[in-house]
């Protein structure tokens, strides 16, 4: 009898963040922010350590982040936001989840009645 193997077998998740919005504008680098978390993400407990476990791609206007080990959406968003705040653009752009594991980087929305407040 055969042992029963379907069950080590490694599944795939993909996040997809798309950075289009800031992009457009000429705020935000792709580039920089795929090498920020290839640089960043934890494997194991190891900065650096990515391997064949993780892998982070920049397509134009879209980062894909493909893991085979322990990795989350939460822990995507975390290292999102450090990097907004290390370029100073936390104050304008947020975090958005669309759909189970995409997310995309949208500005805030300001209301006219804030301006109006100002006088």
């Amino acid at each position: 009898m055969a042992p029963n193997t379907s069950r080590k077998q490694k599944t795939l998740k993909t996040f997809t963040v798309d950075v289009s919005s800031p992009v457009e504008n000429g705020v935000f680098d792709p580039a920089s922010y795929a090498k920020y978390l290839i640089d960043h993400i934890k494997v194991e407990g190891a900065v650096g350590n990515l391997g064949s476990a993780v892998q982070v791609e920049e397509n134009g206007s879209l980062v894909t982040v493909v893991s085979s080990t322990k990795f989350s959406g939460k822990y995507l968003k975390y290292l999102t936001k450090k990097y907004l705040k290390k370029n100073q653009l936390r104050d304008w752009i947020r975090f958005v989840s669309v759909n189970t594991n995409e997310y995309k980087l949208a500005f805030y929305q300001v209301t006219p009645e804030d301006e109006a407040d100002e006088e």
